[in-house]
């Protein structure tokens, strides 16, 4: 049994880190296929890399908050074992998302 204990915010922004790393890397694919993606990032600021960061820093900063909140305020109550299982696996798949686009859809 664990015994080592998290803060709320270490484990809010472990999860925020695990989710937006995926959604990083599924942004980087839709903007590499679609134009219409492309060009509308380009558009909100002037470059569409300035527009991704922007886009991931708020979507992490937003999970960040939501899973703070869950249960009542209390946070997410898991072990430090499956945070950091749960943060390598999101960091893996998005990894893999963008090698797997780029060495077979592009």
């Amino acid at each position: 049994m664990e015994t080592t204990s998290l803060s709320k915010s270490s484990v809010s922004c472990g999860l925020s880190l695990a989710l937006t790393c995926v959604i990083n890397a599924i942004i980087v694919v839709a903007k590499e296929k679609s134009d219409a993606v492309m060009n509308g990032m380009k558009k909100i600021t002037g470059h569409h890399w300035i527009t991704h960061a922007l886009l991931v820093l708020g979507l992490f900063v937003a999970f960040a908050l939501i899973f703070g909140a869950m249960n009542r305020g209390k946070g997410s109550a898991i072990s430090a074992g499956r945070l950091l299982g749960t943060v390598v696996s999101g960091i893996v798949l998005s990894a893999l998302i963008i090698v797997g686009f780029y060495l077979f859809a592009d």
